[in-house]
């Protein structure tokens, strides 16, 4: 592995390094076989013998593959990323809702 194609790998958005059309609905098997076939060549355990350089950036490519396999796995984060690479910001800090529909959810609850 060369330091270029450590580096272009890291570069890659999750749905290009395992080869898949950004989407919502994705091939789970295709996932799955994707990420052990990226893990066999980029495992840190496959570089103990290499340089620093090298060993540091299989660590790296190693977090990179699992970031995106727990992104893309997961239905809500591969939303949340699909949104994200879209230009949407989401912002789980801003709760705020509007005036008229908490009072419409509160006299709805007192109705119940």
């Amino acid at each position: 592995m060369t330091t270029n194609q450590g580096q272009n790998l890291l570069q890659q958005n999750f749905f290009e390094l395992f080869g898949l059309t950004p989407s919502f609905v994705i091939d789970g098997a295709a996932l799955g076989e994707r990420y052990r076939e990226l893990q066999s060549t980029t495992h840190p355990d496959r570089f103990s013998h290499a340089s620093a350089e090298e060993q540091r950036i299989s660590v790296q490519q190693a977090a990179h593959i699992n970031e995106a396999m727990a992104t893309l796995k997961s239905p809500l984060s591969r939303a949340r990323y699909l949104l994200e690479s879209s230009g949407v910001a989401m912002d789980d800090t801003d709760t705020r809702m509007d005036h008229n529909f908490l009072l419409e959810q509160i006299e709805l609850h007192e109705k119940l």
